[in-house]
């Protein structure tokens, strides 16, 4: 049913639940649709407002509120992501972006979050870790460091995993649930490091260091809001930094944190998405970075897309594969969760389940 302005009355709004959508947000989908956000935030072809953040400390919680858009697609989101007592729940609004009536509600449980949070960090984690590396270090015992950790193998192959946790029993768990998806795991991350790191806690006080001493290449995923700091800030000196958001990272995320203790220049970081952006098509290796985009600002103001204006360069072009000599110590992704690649998510999935429900 239709009212007079064109627009489905909201008692007839579609609402697609987990099942329905885990049948249509599959891997090769959630990949697609992150990498084309990442890399159009990348070249200022997104709108993403600041996010917000409420805490519940007396019921061990904390809900993020983030909404964004890709430019040409045709919905735009609002999403709800909430993590209660390590409970992950919440769901996305899908807006129609010609006439802003609401398409569809994705009651995802928090799925859609963990499954592009996973997707995000597999990226870059790949593009910017060496091709002959194939373990990797996860800081982490929960949820997603068994996503970032399986999401990456899709990409390349994985045999080894060492696992730090604060609590043994859960690494030993997280450990167990690796050796089940065929991979050789240990709770000896601090002793044995790994040329990959991974971080996913909610750590408030920076992890130990220990664990990134044979790092040249580290993924933040757990700093993602303010408050929160998992990255030792030394890390950060002389490294080829890529942030997803610029101005996420610079308030909340580990590279502000280093920023804050003087460690590196506001300016120091390269956009994810010009990482994923390569002519061929294919995820470019280790990649060298000639310093700063010029001019680059400390951030935009409120409401404002961190990239560049439209037509501005995003900075040195990929392509700097794995067999070329890399000038930095590490390099080291910062992601805090852009809001863009939750709308384009969630824009494939309403595109597809709605079209399956109504066609003939």
């Amino acid at each position: 049913m239709v009212n007079l302005a064109g627009q489905t009355p909201m008692n007839a709004l579609p609402v697609l639940g987990l099942a329905e959508i885990s049948a249509i947000a599959t891997p090769e989908v959630i990949f697609g649709a992150v990498k084309e956000a990442l890399i159009a935030h990348a070249e200022g072809r997104t709108q993403v407002p600041p996010p917000m953040v409420l805490e519940f400390p007396d019921h061990a919680g904390d809900c993020h509120v983030k909404a964004g858009h890709v430019a040409g697609s045709p919905h735009f989101a609002v999403k709800i992501a909430n993590t209660f007592a390590s409970v992950n729940n919440g769901l996305i609004l899908a807006i129609d972006a010609t006439t802003g009536a609401p398409a569809a509600v994705l009651a995802d449980e928090g799925k859609l979050t963990a499954w592009r949070t996973a997707a995000a960090g597999a990226l870059i984690t790949h593009a910017l870790t060496p091709p002959h590396i194939d373990e990797v270090a996860v800081l982490g015992t929960g949820e997603q460091a068994f996503l970032q950790v399986t999401w990456l193998r899709k990409l390349r192959p994985i045999n080894r995993v060492h696992v730090w946790g604060r609590r043994p029993e859960a690494a030993d768990r997280l450990c167990q649930a690796f050796e089940d998806e065929g991979l050789t795991a240990h709770p000896d991350a601090l002793e044995a490091g790994a040329a990959c790191v991974i971080t996913t806690t909610a750590a408030r006080s920076p992890l130990p260091l220990e664990a990134f001493r044979n790092a040249v290449h580290v993924t933040g995923m757990g700093t993602d809001m303010p408050g929160k700091h998992e990255l030792p800030t030394e890390l950060f000196a002389d490294a080829l930094i890529a942030t997803d958001d610029h101005a996420q990272c610079l308030h909340h995320g580990d590279f502000g944190n280093a920023v804050r203790a003087g460690v590196i220049a506001s300016d120091a970081d390269l956009p994810v998405g010009a990482f994923l952006d390569t002519a061929a098509g294919v995820l470019p290796g280790p990649v060298q970075s000639d310093g700063p985009r010029p001019g680059q600002s400390d951030g935009p103001r409120p409401g404002q897309s961190d990239g560049p204006r439209p037509g501005q360069s995003v900075g040195p072009r990929p392509g700097f594969r794995g067999d070329t000599p890399n000038p930095h110590p590490r390099s080291i992704a910062d992601l805090t969760g852009v809001g863009a690649t939750d709308a384009a998510v969630a824009s494939a999935v309403v595109s597809s389940g709605l079209g399956n429900r109504f066609r003939p």
